[in-house]
């Protein structure tokens, strides 16, 4: 039989080879010896000499010359062996990439916030998601709803946090699912200073105030001159995408402005802004965003999962 011949028939037969009869082979041509490569695998002498001989038969070729004195590999053995190793290795890198699909050790969580939702909620999310998984890195963009679930869609994003009544309203709705998330109270923040601080009764439409757009399913819940300017384009006085740029020109005493009781809380510690409850229904309303017939990877599902946790923490907190 040729060496060609040899290489065709492995070629045909690999797929249903035993990969243990390739590592004993290994085991044997590396240690010439039956009695330490069985010591390494584990087997008796006569269990490896079987899986030798059926290797043997499957490759329709002899692999050692042996007898009680040596063991001493075939040229079909010198031929073969480079393959089977590599097969081994290749095996070994399998079983590597597996274990990291489970637990990944690089990669990119990539996800899409409304102004909200970005701080604490997607903060907090990150730094206990860092401790997880601390080679995987995360990338999170801002925008308008519309613009995020478009990217969702285009597959620019694994996920994205946003008010789910800016999801109810779009032409994706068939093709995404949302994971709600549970509301937290929203509160007003000002200037100690300001009369918004001390007034017994607090009329949020007598003041200016910053803001990032509000969600359509919101305006009702506005007092009715507020809804007024809201129908005629001139809410909020002063339009800022970023919830932490609302609360920096809040502080200057300007305006006032509303973020969810969590980031309150954490805003006024240092006493140069103070927050006051607004009645029970103005709470948040964002959900976790993802396409409905893409499976999400490890690391991706792993940031969703800790970002429901991270918001059912901070709702309980507050």
């Amino acid at each position: 039989m040729t060496g060609l011949t040899v290489m065709s028939n492995l070629h045909q037969q690999v797929s249903s080879m035993d990969l243990r009869r390739l590592k004993h082979f290994e085991a044997i041509y590396r240690l010439r010896s039956f009695a330490r490569a069985a010591d390494e695998v584990g087997l008796t002498q006569s269990a490896l000499s079987r899986s030798l001989k059926k290797l043997e038969e499957e490759l329709d070729t002899v692999l050692f010359d042996r007898n009680t004195h040596f063991v001493q590999p075939t040229d079909h053995a010198e031929r073969l062996i480079r393959h089977a190793q590599d097969v081994i290795a290749a095996m070994v890198v399998l079983r590597d990439e597996a274990t990291t699909l489970k637990r990944p050790i690089s990669g990119v969580v990539r996800v899409g916030s409304g102004p909200y939702p970005m701080q604490p909620l997607i903060t907090e999310t990150i730094a206990v998601f860092a401790e997880k998984l601390p080679g995987v890195r995360v990338t999170v963009t801002a925008g308008d709803a519309e613009t995020l679930l478009q990217g969702l869609i285009d597959r620019e994003f694994d996920l994205v946090v946003c008010d789910i009544s800016k999801f109810d309203s779009s032409t994706f709705a068939q093709d995404i699912g949302v994971w709600r998330l549970p509301p937290e109270p929203l509160a007003v923040v000002c200037a100690p200073d300001h009369p918004a601080a001390t007034s017994e009764r607090l009329d949020t439409a007598l003041y200016p105030w910053a803001l990032p757009p509000p969600s359509p399913a919101s305006h009702g819940r506005f007092a009715k001159p507020i809804q007024a300017r809201l129908r005629a384009g001139a809410f909020p006085d002063y339009r800022l995408d970023s919830t932490q740029a609302c609360l920096n020109l809040a502080r200057s005493g300007v305006c006032i402005t509303v973020v969810p009781r969590s980031l309150a809380i954490e805003a006024c510690v240092d006493g140069r802004l103070v927050w006051r409850s607004l009645p029970a229904t103005s709470v948040t309303n964002d959900g976790a965003h993802y396409l409905q017939r893409r499976t999400l990877n490890v690391a991706s599902k792993t940031f969703m999962d800790l970002l429901r946790t991270t918001a059912k923490d901070l709702a309980a907190r507050t």
